[in-house]
């Protein structure tokens, strides 16, 4: 009864991380007020999430070395999204519900003197309650 026969010689599936789109992206884990999110290190601030077909992961963050006045558009994005503008590890301003652009004309989502930005699908800030004032924490990076 217990030797080898009740073993089932099934192969082992192995499960692949949810990230497979992207070659080697650099995740950084931050919370935002009671809530942690796993986002993509931006490394192309000019396209950011713009031609991806899905956001791939909880979504993105834009660490700048120095507070700078920041301005983002959704050209050629093909999902909405809230915007976070933070600045010395909390939440300055938010574009919520972004929509897509397909124009050269996009509307711009500004914010002056912040050193964080991320981007999460949209309707998660109302969704969790986040609002301006809330930590915006870079767990690891």
């Amino acid at each position: 009864m217990f030797g080898k026969s009740h073993l089932k010689k099934y192969p082992v599936k192995v499960s692949l991380k949810k990230y497979t789109q992207f070659i080697d992206p650099q995740l950084v884990e931050i919370s935002i007020g009671d809530h942690l999110f796993e986002v993509e290190l931006c490394k192309d601030f000019e396209k950011g999430l713009s031609q991806r077909s899905k956001i791939g992961c909880e979504g993105m963050i834009f660490i700048f070395p120095e507070p700078k006045d920041a301005q983002f558009h959704m050209k050629d994005c093909k999902f909405p999204l809230d915007i976070l503008f933070c600045k010395d590890g909390g939440i300055k301003q938010i574009s919520a519900d972004c929509p897509p652009c397909n124009s050269d004309d996009c509307e711009k989502y500004i914010c002056e003197d912040c050193d964080v930005v991320v981007e999460l699908p949209a309707g998660t800030c109302f969704k969790l309650g986040i609002t301006t004032g809330f930590s915006c924490q870079i767990i690891n990076h």
